[in-house]
């Protein structure tokens, strides 16, 4: 008997309607992967919301943000999490605190987070919190990394309020608000990349 292939490890971005933010944030991770981190290759990035209009594709904005990033996102379409998708993931990052507490209540049994806050556990790893340079393989990566976020939760060290961590909705917003969303959305995605491949401290 053929033993099948384990599923490939895969991070998902949950906003509201699958319009804009986790869009963009998904689009910006597969760039950043295929430019920047052939480790991560194997690491499948996907978005949807907890009230997505099924099969709407991005707002304009979005996709002209995306555009001048050199991003195409114009085959996006809008899907609604579902406690299978969730369950299938390996990392769950939602803009609002709302969004995961909606995730939560699918009973996944998988690791969910405010993207702002994995991204500050993040840096603070890529600070010399500590070193996932000796983890092998990803999910070892990924485990210490949520590890560390679940230890600054559990203590309350978060360095800022609460409010500061949700990414706000752009829709309805002009291109300004687009381009600061994105903006960001950037920095964590990238840290968050940067330690899932096992990049050393310091190294931005």
């Amino acid at each position: 008997m053929e033993r099948s292939e384990p599923p490939a490890p895969l991070m998902l971005f949950v906003c509201f309607g699958n319009l804009c933010r986790s869009p963009m944030a998904e689009g910006m991770a597969r760039d950043l992967i295929a430019r920047e981190y052939p480790e991560l290759l194997t690491l499948d990035v996907a978005s949807a919301g907890v009230a997505a209009m099924e099969g709407e594709p991005a707002t304009p904005e979005a996709v002209t943000e995306m555009a001048e990033r050199g991003i195409d996102i114009r085959r996006h379409r809008a899907r609604t999490v579902t406690a299978r998708m969730a369950a299938s993931s390996s990392l769950v990052l939602t803009m609002e605190p709302r969004y995961r507490e909606r995730v939560l209540d699918l009973g996944v049994d998988r690791p969910v987070f405010l993207l702002m806050k994995l991204g500050e556990a993040a840096g603070e790893l890529l600070k010399g919190a500590g070193d996932t340079t000796g983890v092998a393989d990803l999910p070892g990566r990924l485990e210490a990394l949520t590890g560390l976020a679940e230890s600054i939760e559990a203590e309350g060290l978060w360095s800022r309020p609460q409010r500061d961590y949700e990414v706000t909705d752009p829709i309805g917003g002009g291109m300004q608000l687009y381009r600061a969303v994105a903006a960001r959305m950037e920095r964590p995605i990238t840290d968050i990349l940067s330690v899932l491949a096992g990049a050393a401290p310091h190294e931005r």
